[in-house]
């Protein structure tokens, strides 16, 4: 089976692809994605970067964003959106997939439309509580519509969508991973985890460089930033700020762009707490893994889907919910040190936390039969 993926919602997909390359190599998969995050910034994609590293064919693809709301661009998206699915449809003639696997995202509606052009079944998977414009859009050509969570059922038709679960890649939730060797000194600190998602946060970068002195003498902080952009390159000013900082405190600092899935189930079995936001992923993760966390939902996602998220944890008292709206270095502080004093407690009660289970071979079977019955 000839499997194209795209993948808007980046960490199921790798999940997804990682679950075939170990239980069917014989499965051939191509991914479709962006060169760039973003095109003004110029950062660098991380789909092109972790599939080339699973050695998996990459095709460079460029689409227009869909407009939510205002009625006079959705008019004005049109003939780009035209372009943009003749392009994929040439993609589709060269490639001949036998399914076309979406998870989302503005660059997945022309190839779902050429895909539905070129007769190749269509599955889509909805990761988050809500449901995607994208993905809406998508679900009117898919053979079948996978979700993560119960809630975001009632958005699509109901006879071809199906509870799969969320996709969590399975390094992700393995314990025995060495320790990073960046990290040249014996833990005599607690670690604190600090993420701002695949493409890092300028808010959050911004607000722990005025804590940093603070917190680092107290804790091992691991900071994941984000790639540089055209405008930031966040890495280089937090290690500026970095060098000023005491003796103690600079030790205890570190600074990563990315980390690895190695790296990271590392830093979830040692982390005593993590600061972060709260996609659907990132959240999923941190609670499989049991770790108390400080999540700050990114306030313009869609359908206030990341506020969802972390509500759903925050309600049962497994994490604490800080929005953007209330960031500041001191509300940050404090937050740090309630998930700090009640760490016990938010432990026990992430115990209670219902994990996904075999999501990704669920996924799997979902593709096998639509591939088959096409």
């Amino acid at each position: 089976m000839k499997i194209l993926i795209s993948g808007g919602h980046l960490t199921p997909a790798l999940a997804f692809i990682d679950y075939i390359q170990n239980n069917h190599p014989k499965n051939e998969i191509i991914f479709i994605g962006r060169t760039h995050t973003r095109k003004k910034s110029s950062q660098e994609s991380r789909e092109k970067q972790e599939t080339k590293k699973r050695n998996i064919v990459f095709i460079p693809f460029h689409s227009i964003k869909l407009a939510k709301n205002n009625y006079f661009e959705k008019i004005k998206s049109i003939p780009l959106l035209i372009t943009s699915t003749l392009k994929a449809v040439l993609v589709l003639g060269k490639t001949k997939p036998d399914v076309f696997v979406s998870f989302g995202g503005y660059l997945a509606v022309p190839i779902a439309m050429a895909s539905w052009i070129m007769r190749v079944p269509i599955v889509t998977h909805e990761q988050t509580r809500t449901a995607g414009v994208a993905n809406k859009l998508i679900a009117k050509f898919a053979h079948k519509i996978a979700i993560s969570y119960p809630e975001s059922k009632k958005f699509f038709p109901q006879k071809s969508t199906v509870l799969t679960g969320n996709l969590i890649r399975q390094n992700i939730l393995c314990e025995e991973n060495n320790k990073p060797k960046w990290i040249n000194k014996e833990l005599s600190f607690p670690i604190l985890y600090i993420t701002g998602g695949s493409q890092g946060s300028e808010i959050i970068n911004h607000t722990i460089e005025q804590i940093i002195r603070i917190i680092s003498k107290d804790w091992i902080v691991i900071h994941q930033c984000g790639n540089p952009t055209k405008r930031r390159n966040y890495k280089n000013e937090l290690e500026e700020i970095k060098n000023k900082l005491p003796k103690l405190n600079r030790n205890n600092y570190y600074i990563r762009e990315w980390l690895d899935e190695k790296e990271l189930s590392w830093v979830y079995s040692n982390a005593k707490a993590i600061v972060s936001r709260a996609g659907a992923n990132t959240t999923e993760e941190i609670a499989s893994r049991g770790i108390p966390s400080v999540l700050i939902p990114l306030p313009f996602s869609h359908h206030d889907e990341q506020l969802k998220n972390a509500q759903a944890l925050s309600n049962n008292k497994q994490a604490i919910l800080l929005e953007q709206k209330f960031l500041n270095p001191e509300s940050l502080i404090d937050s740090i040190n309630l998930v700090n004093k009640f760490n016990r407690k938010f432990s026990r009660n992430l115990k209670s936390f219902i994990k996904s289970k075999n999501s990704e071979k669920k996924l799997y079977t979902l593709v096998k039969e639509v591939s088959k019955n096409s």
